[in-house]
């Protein structure tokens, strides 16, 4: 292995550690989600034009017209994607949102089927299964059932990995953008998109403006969303996409170990097993047939 693929995957795999810190952060900012993902957005976007001033470099302006309609559509979902990631932390524990929201790989699987009319394998049909069964696992349903705000939890958590899914999908009909590109247009329109919204919910009347969450929703929007996506990309255009589908795995785990030890939230024999099953099931996915 050359230094430049030690390089790549030390830089994956910090990029995979900041967002992994993301839930516990999360936990400072005291905000409404739609007020999250706007600061988060708007933070992000103005860092990364920032770091390719200083590299010299513009947006392929051409090719974002030329992919217009599909950024919009995958920003609007993002928007929700989102949402539904902030909100599940809110109502559940950061491993049970997490772990449910790692559902994303079987229903980016199902969706590929379904619209891409890729090969549904066996293999693929069994990790499918496995997963869904370690959601249930997680979930806590088999110990004591489910409240209705953990229930909230699992739901939100479970419909931001649906929208992901659909991002990535969503993705793949974009020609000739580069990924930095895609990044700052959906970032740009995500805080076009959230700005209104927040303004017509009365989001930002309900905003709890304390100095922690203000420097947490900052570090958010520069660090890991601005320059950890640079990070992110510049290591996934060099390495093979089965190390970033594996390496990427790092950000779950190290969620789940934070909100345990760091939040002191519990884990239980339940969350561990049902962990192993979700995030075994969508590597072992990740791997060549």
């Amino acid at each position: 292995m050359g230094n430049n693929g030690v390089s790549s995957r030390l830089q994956l795999i910090f990029s995979m550690m900041l967002f992994g810190t993301i839930g516990t952060l999360s936990r400072y900012i005291n905000m409404p989600s739609s007020v999250i993902c706007l600061g988060r957005a708007f933070f992000g976007v103005l860092i990364i034009l920032a770091i390719l001033a200083v590299r010299r470099e513009k947006p392929d302006t051409e090719a974002i017209r030329r992919n217009i309609g599909w950024l919009v559509l995958s920003s609007t979902f993002m928007c929700v994607n989102w949402i539904c990631q902030f909100e599940a932390f809110k109502y559940t524990t950061i491993a049970t949102s997490t772990l449910c929201y790692y559902m994303q790989p079987v229903f980016y699987i199902l969706a590929a089927a379904a619209v891409l009319r890729e090969k549904l394998s066996a293999r693929k049909i069994a990790c499918v299964i496995i997963a869904f069964c370690g959601m249930i696992f997680v979930s806590g349903v088999l110990q004591t059932g489910l409240h209705i705000s953990e229930l909230k939890g699992v739901l939100f958590a479970i419909s931001g990995g649906f929208f992901y899914a659909m991002v990535v999908l969503i993705n793949k009909y974009m020609k000739d953008i580069s990924p930095v590109d895609t990044t700052i247009m959906q970032l740009a329109l995500v805080s076009v998109i959230m700005l209104p919204y927040s303004a017509v919910t009365g989001a930002f009347g309900q905003v709890s403006i304390t100095t922690t969450g203000i420097i947490c929703l900052l570090v958010l929007g520069f660090l890991h969303t601005g320059i950890g996506y640079i990070i992110y990309f510049d290591a996934v255009n060099k390495l093979p996409a089965q190390t970033v589908g594996i390496l990427s795995y790092i950000d779950p785990v190290e969620a789940v170990m934070l909100s345990a030890f760091f939040l002191k939230e519990p884990v239980t024999v339940f969350t561990v097993i049902g962990a192993v099953m979700i995030l075994g099931a969508a590597a072992y996915s990740e791997l060549s047939e």
